[in-house]
């Protein structure tokens, strides 16, 4: 049965994990529309929530340097223009380090991205160029509303640029966009939530991040409703703008009432499966943290619960209105937010193992 699984688990991920999503894109419609027909093809009835944000939009980026041009990556929420400044690169940022006027290179890690550009502006830096230290590639990131100039370049490129007089040139856009969460639920009681988000950053396929998750969900909810006797109501939310901030698991949460746990999927089916019980939010839920940990005990399964200081998904929301939340992902996960996660880098021992695990949890959480 679980071979049948994991084979329509690929199937639907050839139709999700293939395109960008951005969040008001057309390819974020048509997995939209995938996963309504989807599921009303299995007999459920779709809910869909709408809501409308706005937010500042990447297009390109270049540095140049005597003459000669190289291509960047602005990040979510970076200023449109025109800047210039002597390229440093910093580790960290000391309180004593004078960098008023410097184009300033981060790695991607520590701080999160906007609590770097903010600390930046406050230090007078004209930009920050973030960077990853792991692979040679880029890295669709994002500075909230930090009102700065940002964007992402290769390592090789930062290493050679490093104390040069460099202009940056942003171009970016503001829009609104029109999100759409969708849910089906069935059972009865207290809800019980499973939550995986189908957008993903600009410029990148976002098969592990988050496509996988999306196409998991929606195999397993056959084998979750014909579950007899669950002593409450399974809702799965899909939602959108996940990427821009949480946006559409903040809209969900308005009005919330009756929850009993959220169970997050964010990234699963890399080789590092984690379970992370700690982000840059604080502690997940203590109760179902301690019922999966039993849980895995139980199956003899060796999942490491670790703590991430800059995670955050959609279960945050819902932890900040008292919900339990339980984070499952894969940590580190060398490849998020860049070209290279795309359908190739899904590990299916791995993406067995999560359908495994999930679809029994369920079964028996009210028991542990």
């Amino acid at each position: 049965m679980i071979s049948r699984r994991i084979k329509e688990i690929q199937k639907v991920c050839e139709e999700i994990c293939w395109q960008n999503r951005l969040s008001g894109s057309e390819g974020n419609k048509r997995v939209r529309r995938f996963i309504k027909k989807y599921l009303k093809d299995k007999g459920f009835k779709v809910f869909t929530e709408k809501f409308e944000i706005s937010k500042t939009f990447p297009v390109s980026a270049t540095i140049k340097v005597d003459g000669e041009e190289f291509p960047a990556i602005p990040l979510i929420g970076s200023l449109w223009g025109e800047v210039s400044g002597e390229l440093k690169v910093a580790k960290n940022l000391s309180e004593e380090e004078d960098l008023k006027g410097k184009i300033v290179a981060m790695p991607i890690g520590g701080l999160r991205d906007s609590e770097k550009a903010k600390r930046l502006r406050v230090k007078k830096a004209a930009a920050l160029i973030t960077f990853l230290e792991e692979l040679n590639v880029s890295f669709s990131g994002t500075i909230g509303d930090a009102k700065f100039f940002a964007v992402n370049a290769t390592k090789e490129l930062v290493k050679k640029l490093e104390g040069k007089k460099v202009i940056l040139n942003v171009r970016t856009y503001k829009r609104t966009v029109r999100g759409e969460n969708l849910f089906i639920e069935f059972g009865r009681g207290p809800i019980v939530y499973l939550v995986a988000h189908y957008d993903t950053k600009p410029f990148v396929y976002g098969a592990i991040d988050n496509g996988l998750s999306v196409a998991m969900l929606l195999v397993l909810a056959k084998d979750l409703f014909s579950y007899e006797e669950l002593p409450f109501r399974i809702r799965i939310l899909f939602t959108d703008c996940e990427e821009l901030g949480l946006e559409g698991s903040y809209h969900h949460t308005l009005h919330l009432k009756n929850t009993l746990y959220v169970i997050n999927l964010d990234s699963i089916g890399w080789e590092n499966p984690a379970v992370i019980y700690k982000d840059y939010k604080g502690y997940n839920g203590k109760l179902i943290n301690e019922k999966f940990f039993k849980h895995l005990t139980d199956l003899k399964i060796d999942i490491p619960f670790v703590e991430s200081k800059t995670g955050a998904s959609d279960h945050i929301p819902f932890k900040e209105k008292g919900v339990e939340a339980l984070f499952l992902s894969s940590n580190p996960f060398t490849l998020r937010h860049t070209e290279l996660d795309d359908y190739h880098a899904i590990d299916w021992e791995v993406v067995k193992l999560w359908y495994e695990v999930v679809a029994h949890f369920i079964r028996r959480i009210h028991r542990l």
